[in-house]
């Protein structure tokens, strides 16, 4: 199967699942494509995936079958949701195809440090070309020269981040793209992340409502994760780990306390087995 027609698939069940159906005309209008090569298009996916869609006469739409299942897209609510995010995001870069007539408004936008297109010009085209970086960076404590292999764009806190290896220091660090004031390259060897452990290596990281929250609220916080126990679990990245434990650990504006909790190993473990020890011993076995 070709791009085009799996894009054209991916479209018609994405108003499928996510909308209220498709008609030729519209998927027409939407790739731009005569209405006749679109009513081939649904027909060639009504011959692969039967159970999928029926005919409403009265609407003249095709709609989701009670059967439908998803074979180009993801049925998650999450991955939905977050596509709609990146269209928003991308709709801001160029003009790219609109699969939903559902706006988002992304409010994260409106906290974003400013990025010098230069700068970012330079440290995106290193990442890529695998070119060392010296950069003038602008730290909390203080400004100063820096040699760097740029690695990995990181996404966190409402900001870009650099993962990189210093040269200066001899180990791997993190980087704030908006902080960096001069960049250009370095004659220095590229060195990859394969050595950088803490970036390869994953952790779980657990929390738990504040019991010092009110129950009504620790139940919710419970309930927006759909959480059996009184944990909630982070798969990280051991070097994105502080990342995780600002967002989560950080002060309700309203309770004027954290929501969540870090709950080290040891304190895990503690509360594992004094559950299983209120569990008959027949269940556990």
């Amino acid at each position: 199967m070709n791009r085009d027609t799996s894009r054209r698939f991916a479209y018609i069940e994405t108003c499928l699942y996510w909308g209220v159906g498709i008609t030729a005309r519209q998927l027409g209008e939407t790739f731009e494509i005569a209405r006749p090569n679109a009513q081939a298009s649904i027909t060639a996916y009504r011959e692969l995936h039967p159970n999928n869609l029926c005919y409403n006469a009265s609407l003249k739409r095709h709609e989701a079958s009670n059967t439908f299942a998803a074979h180009y897209i993801s049925d998650k609510p999450e991955i939905y949701l977050n596509y709609l995010r990146g269209n928003y995001l991308t709709s801001k870069f160029w003009k790219d195809e609109d699969w939903s007539e559902l706006p988002i408004h992304d409010v994260d936008t409106l906290f974003r440090p400013h990025l010098q297109s230069d700068i970012t010009q330079t440290v995106v085209s290193a990442i890529q070309t695998q070119q060392a970086l010296h950069l003038y960076y602008h730290a909390k404590a203080q400004t100063h020269d820096l040699t760097v292999a740029p690695n990995q764009l990181v996404y966190a806190s409402r900001r870009y981040h650099i993962r990189a290896y210093s040269y200066d220091a001899n180990k791997y660090i993190d980087l704030v793209l908006s902080r960096i004031l001069e960049a250009d390259i370095s004659t220095e060897d590229w060195v990859s992340s394969d050595e950088d452990k803490e970036w390869n290596t994953y952790i779980d990281l657990n929390f738990k409502p504040n019991p010092e929250l009110p129950e009504q609220l620790r139940n919710t916080l419970l309930l927006d994760f759909r959480l059996k126990g009184n944990l909630y679990t982070i798969t990280v990245r051991k070097a994105l780990q502080a990342y995780v434990l600002r967002e989560m650990e950080r002060i309700d504006w309203q309770h004027k306390i954290p929501l969540w909790l870090y709950v080290p190993a040891q304190e895990r473990y503690e509360t594992l087995f004094q559950n299983l020890a209120l569990v008959p011993s027949q269940q556990i076995m």
